[in-house]
């Protein structure tokens, strides 16, 4: 995940958000959560001085030990449509990348008119899980804010409603160009967390 650098001043040095580094094998942990550098991820309850005190407890990782193909359905907006292809090709990506595929595409004016087509695909039973895609810019107003917030609300209540995960992969709100630029990575985070959860959420189809 990019980290947002601080406001600039007048006669400060350039201050543009710089780029975290990115684990170059996306097998189990998303950038920017849990794993921010290339090391490998150990865990206190992994370790052998730690292991004793969570021998009677059950710990686990969502998707951990799974490679079953999950099927997803994205959701993107259509403003800022250089950013959004880019940012579905990170998405096409990371699936392929976690054995997965994306089946379904649909494009959407903007964020606020994402929730029904998001419901629609939580009730296909060809698709385990959603992927939203979007952009919401910083504005003059409040309005950015509301449908951010108004929207995270309702995803949150299908997912659970449904009980098929909702990838969040949306920049902002409040996000300057700058800023989204750096963000491209938000569409294949989304992608990755969507997977995890549906390996571990979603029974697998009878064949």
């Amino acid at each position: 995940m990019a980290r947002a650098g601080k406001k600039k001043t007048s006669g400060a040095a350039d201050d543009a958000p710089t780029k975290a580094p990115l684990p170059r094998d996306y097998a189990h942990h998303t950038p920017g959560s849990v794993q921010e550098t290339d090391d490998v991820v150990v865990f206190a309850h992994e370790r052998p001085e730690e292991a004793s005190k969570w021998k009677d407890t059950v710990i686990m990782h969502v998707g951990e030990g799974s490679r079953e193909r999950v099927r997803l359905g994205v959701c993107i907006g259509e403003f800022h449509n250089k950013l959004m292809d880019r940012m579905l090709e990170d998405a096409r990506v990371s699936a392929e990348a976690m054995g997965s595929t994306i089946d379904k595409v649909v494009w959407v004016p903007g964020t606020y008119e994402a929730p029904l087509v998001v419901e629609n695909m939580l009730q296909d039973p060809t698709l385990d899980a959603c992927v939203v895609i979007g952009y919401i810019e910083k504005g003059s107003t409040l309005h950015g804010q509301e449908m951010g917030a108004t929207f995270s609300i309702i995803a949150k209540q299908l997912e659970l409603e449904y009980g098929k995960p909702v990838g969040m992969g949306i920049i902002g709100p409040g996000a300057t160009a700058e800023q989204a630029d750096q963000r491209v990575a938000y569409a294949g985070n989304a992608v990755r967390a969507a997977i995890r959860m549906a390996r571990t959420f979603v029974p697998a189809e009878e064949s």
